[in-house]
Order: C-alpha cells, then structure tokens, then sequence
C-alpha cells in the first residue's frame, strides 16, 4: 500500500514538473495529409507563432495515409508530454471513427482536444446545365428521378461523403455517390454533368463559381457567404441540421498530456489567429479564426462525434 501511494505520488509530482520544464526541445506538429493541402496550411500557419512564443522549433511532419487515420494513430500512441501534437481535420475526430470499419482508434477518447484553429462554411453546387435556380428546385428535380443523378465526394469514408449523405438523409432523395481523389479532381466532372452535386470549400469552386461554369445552391454553416449574398444557409432552406456540417481544423495532443501545458497551447494559439496578418491568411482559405478553450472545443467534438455517428447507422455508411 505504502509503496502504491508513493508511485501514485511520484506520478503525480513528476507532471507538474514536466509542465514547469517544458518544452526544452524541438516539438512535432504531425499532420495526416500531403504537404500543400489545407491542413498542412494551417499548421505551417500556427507553427512559427509556436515557435516564437515557445522558445523551440515546432516542425510541421506530414505523415499522410489513410484519410488522416495514420496520423491520428501515431499521435494517439505518442507519449503525453507536449513534444507531439497532431493538427487535424474534423473528419479525421468525428467522421473517421464512424465511417471506417477497421479503424483501431477512438480520436475523441484517446487525445487532448486543446483548440478549435479555425473552420469554415461549405458550398453546395451543382452543374449548371440542370434546369434548376436553387437548392428545392434540385430537391424536386432529383426526387422526380430517384437514383438517376450523382454526388461526388473527395474519398470514401471522409467526412464529404458522410455529410452528403446526412444531406440525402435530411431532403429524402436517392442519389448515389462517386468518388474521386481529392476535392480538386471531382470538378472537372461537376462542370461536365458527369456527376451533379458537390460539398466543397468555397475557395475551392470559387473560379467556377465565379466563372458561371457551375451553379451554388446552398451554404453549410451558421451563416451566408458574403461572395454569394444570394445563396441561403441549410437553415434558411429548411435543413438546419445540415449546418452543423462545417470545415474545421484542431489541435491535439496524446490523452494525458498535462494541463499547464494544454492551457499554454491553446493561449498562444488564440493569440496568433487573431492577428490581422493571420486573419488574412485564414480568409483565403475560406476561414474563421476560432481559439476557443479546451473544454468548449471537447464539448463540440463530442455534440458532432454523437451526431455524425448516428448519421453514419443510418446511412449504413462504412467502408474498409
């Protein structure tokens, strides 16, 4: 018993300690997806403001694989003292653990969810040779031919095709779905009518858009895109539960990693976003900065990872 309470003891004071220390080394920022991609942005965004404010080197590394799942292992599996932290997509918290049968990981238990960097609202678009000026006039026109039109996601399992399929769930259409590797590789066929619905970051069909070469029917998120003053929210259409189907970018560390060291995270990390120059940046992708506390960013994983794994059951929505 007495050496029990000591070794408790002794886990107990050494965390403290770690956090006083820390960090006395270069820290990884471990990102699931290629260089140049949207996630990948973000962290080489917050990393050299991590940097400065820490005192060491933050290294982007970009461990890609998977839809995001193999560096969510790698950080899950990671020991808990803050020189490993994950920077994620949403799907890769709330969408993966749903959607991918073999996955091994339980992302919204197993890691510290230190802060919400940013997100951003998505764009409904459809090709513009469809006889249809806005999202109840796709609705009607595809519940007129069930299963004869098409949606294209980004890759199976992600978190585009779990939110289009909450979509088709909430219209009450049959409308199937065609994958394609990444978000940029399915526009081609959006603009050629080979597929005719698509979820995507305004910033990626903005020349599109802009171009009149395919047609925006609705936003997904809390508010209206102020490019597209014309375009409602899912609200606004009558789907509110669509907009909660945002894009979002985190911060994380291995469960157990210490509080101070959390908290001193999230602070700089607030700090930064808000910053004009940041502001900017985060804008170009299509971005809100966010920065909200630990305890609020875990409550809004854990309300979407109920959510989206309901929708998930049922859509019966799993592959391997």
């Amino acid at each position: 018993m007495l050496a029990a309470g000591l070794a408790a003891a002794g886990v107990s004071l050494a965390r403290p300690a770690l956090a006083e220390k820390w960090p006395d080394r270069p820290i990884r920022l471990v990102v699931g997806y290629a260089p140049g991609g949207l996630t990948d942005l973000i962290a080489r965004l917050i990393g050299p403001a991590l940097t400065e404010e820490l005192g060491q080197p933050v290294v982007v590394e970009n461990r890609s694989g998977a839809a995001g799942n193999l560096a969510t292992e790698f950080v899950v599996r990671a020991p808990a003292d803050g020189y490993v932290l994950l920077a994620s997509s949403g799907g890769q918290i709330t969408v993966s653990p749903h959607t991918y049968g073999n996955l091994r990981l339980r992302p919204v238990e197993e890691l510290e969810h230190i802060t919400m960097i940013g997100e951003g609202d998505q764009i409904v678009c459809t090709n513009k040779a469809l006889p249809v000026g806005n999202f109840a006039e796709f609705v009607a026109l595809a519940k007129a031919q069930p299963g004869r039109m098409s949606y294209a996601t980004s890759g199976a399992g992600g978190n585009l095709h779990l939110f289009l399929e909450f979509l088709r769930l909430e219209t009450g259409i049959e409308i199937e779905a065609v994958h394609y590797r990444g978000g940029s590789a399915l526009l081609p066929d959006l603009m050629n009518n080979q597929v005719q619905l698509s979820l995507s970051a305004y910033p990626v069909v903005e020349a599109a858009v802009r171009e009149g070469q395919i047609r925006p029917l609705l936003v997904i998120g809390r508010k209206r895109e102020p490019r597209l003053p014309n375009v409602p929210t899912a609200t606004e259409a009558g789907y509110p539960a669509l907009d909660t189907c945002v894009n979002w970018f985190g911060l994380h560390a291995p469960k157990g990693t210490p509080a101070p060291i959390r908290e001193t995270l999230q602070r700089v990390v607030a700090t930064a976003i808000r910053k004009p120059a940041a502001q900017e940046r985060l804008a170009v992708l299509g971005l809100d900065p966010v920065g909200n506390s630990p305890a609020e960013f875990a409550e809004r994983i854990r309300a979407e990872n109920r959510l989206y794994g309901e929708v998930a059951r049922r859509a019966g929505l799993q592959v391997d």
